[in-house]
């Protein structure tokens, strides 16, 4: 009888140095470019976070704006910069709101524009202390309402006292990420009968 040597490794079949050094080399090149992939992710969830804050600060003050009784939607222009029927509040301008401003405001204030407590709290929720680290706020953020008298066409009208019934109310908010951002909201209030 014939005994028949098979040629071969000895004991269990595995891989050779250079398969499994292939196999790392392979699994360390997926994994860079899966970790490549996290700061991208975390970038654009982090934008996507201060895009919807912004909307919704924005859509908060057009809230806001619209609970105030109608005749103070004029916003005196002492209260703000008025061009050509316009009337502007800049969260930015300390006269109109007092840099000074605890945050939180208090209840309590008067409807007179510059110690309007919407002004404020707007403001306080646009800059939120440590807006980077908090996630209060929007970085280097600042806002803009205008409130304008509008005609039932739909025009500016640029007369004062507004003679209509009509009032278009524009929020933008601004904030540095990057490059300047932005997100506006516009919404018309009309007087009570």
């Amino acid at each position: 009888m014939r005994t028949v040597r098979t040629r071969g490794r000895p004991g269990p079949a595995g891989l050779t140095l250079i398969e499994f050094l292939f196999a790392i080399s392979v699994i360390a090149f997926v994994g860079l470019g899966v970790a490549g992939m996290f700061p991208t992710a975390f970038r654009s969830v982090l934008v996507g976070g201060q895009i919807t804050k912004a909307a919704t600060l924005a859509r908060s003050m057009g809230e806001m704006a619209q609970m105030e009784p109608f005749e103070t939607l004029a916003w005196t222009p002492s209260a703000g910069t008025q061009y050509a029927g316009i009337h502007a509040f800049d969260t930015r301008s300390t006269s109109q709101v007092p840099p000074n401003s605890a945050c939180p405001p208090s209840l309590g204030t008067t409807h007179d524009g510059r110690n309007s407590y919407n002004k404020r709290k707007w403001r306080c929720d646009m800059e939120g202390e440590g807006a980077q680290t908090s996630g209060k706020g929007l970085p280097g953020g600042f806002g803009i309402v205008s409130v304008a008298c509008v005609n039932p066409d739909g025009t500016v009208n640029g007369t004062t006292p507004c003679p209509t019934d009509l009032r278009r109310i524009a929020i933008e908010v601004r904030w540095d990420r990057e490059g300047s951002r932005v997100v506006n909201v516009v919404t018309h209030v009309l007087r009570p009968q």
